[in-house]
């Protein structure tokens, strides 16, 4: 079961897909208020809809930093990559690859200011998401 707040912001989040038909590497730059030395959580969202036919695969950069593959096994689920980032400037290049195999698109993108105390490592580095696992409730738990 999930929050009617959170289904509602995902309807809106992936109601948008941008595409990236030109150039090898489009990129998005982001500039956090708190600038560098700091941490953050960068959220890239990608839903293509079925009646758009097989998804592209293309890769995920932070500046010339490989991040992931982006890999659609069934156009019609959402699919999230994201990453806690300590950067040492004042910008985040957030970047689409094509790599031949369909045109780089994205829905969201998100950008979160994390406490600099929070995921001890050392500085600068940046930790992947690789899977998250609910071992809590199926209902929905609120304050």
């Amino acid at each position: 079961m999930t929050c009617p707040r959170i289904r509602n912001y995902r309807t809106r989040v992936y109601n948008t897909l941008r595409s990236f038909p030109q150039n090898e590497r489009n990129c998005y730059t982001l500039r956090p208020q708190k600038g560098k030395n700091n941490r953050y959580l960068i959220r890239a969202m990608f839903f293509y809809g079925e009646s758009r036919g097989q998804p592209p695969q293309f890769d995920l950069h932070i500046g010339a930093d490989y991040w992931a593959t982006v890999y659609i096994s069934d156009p019609s689920i959402y699919v999230d990559y994201e990453m806690i980032h300590h950067t040492s400037s004042d910008y985040i290049h957030v970047c689409l690859v094509n790599t031949a195999r369909g045109d780089p698109f994205i829905t969201s993108l998100e950008l979160r200011p994390l406490d600099i105390t929070m995921y001890k490592q050392p500085s600068p580095s940046s930790l992947i998401l690789n899977y998250r696992q609910n071992f809590g409730t199926d209902e929905t738990v609120s304050k």
